[in-house]
């Protein structure tokens, strides 16, 4: 007698390629700890995912000065406010912060996750000459 059988293997899906759905910025600010300035222009916040495990939320807006980038990041503890080693963000960063083609003018970033915490928080900013700060900030729920 001879028995066969098969055994299933339980795929974890991969995450989206894209933000999902639109959000509400205060889900983002209440996740991330940080506030989206007043002064921020063209708001954008989205959730990647299924938001109902572990919510993830992409926000992008400009800011009028780099002072305002440095005071975003202090905001919510996000980390301290750096020039990108080399001058040149990773394309796995490119990916996480949905920056897609994008070139970027001088990146600086911050980030963070908080020891106690599970929300990892990441912040990628592009100075185009005589245009406003882009910023594309990522905060995510992570389990341990």
């Amino acid at each position: 007698m001879l028995l066969v059988g098969c055994f299933g293997t339980e795929e974890v899906p991969e995450p989206p390629a894209e933000p999902t759905a639109e959000a509400d910025p205060s889900h983002f600010e209440e996740l991330s700890g940080a506030e989206i300035p007043d002064s921020a222009e063209s708001v954008e916040v989205f959730s990647v995912g299924d938001v109902d495990s572990l919510p993830t939320y992409v926000a992008t807006f400009t800011l009028p000065s780099e002072e305002e980038a440095t005071e975003f990041c202090q905001s919510g503890d996000i980390g301290n406010y750096r020039v990108v080693s080399g001058g040149e963000l990773l394309e796995e960063q490119h990916e996480r912060h949905f920056i897609g083609e994008t070139e970027l003018a001088e990146p600086r970033r911050c980030s963070s996750v908080k020891q106690g915490e599970s929300v990892d928080r990441s912040v990628v900013f592009s100075f185009p000459e005589g245009e406003r700060v882009s910023v594309w900030a990522v905060t995510e729920e992570v389990g341990w």
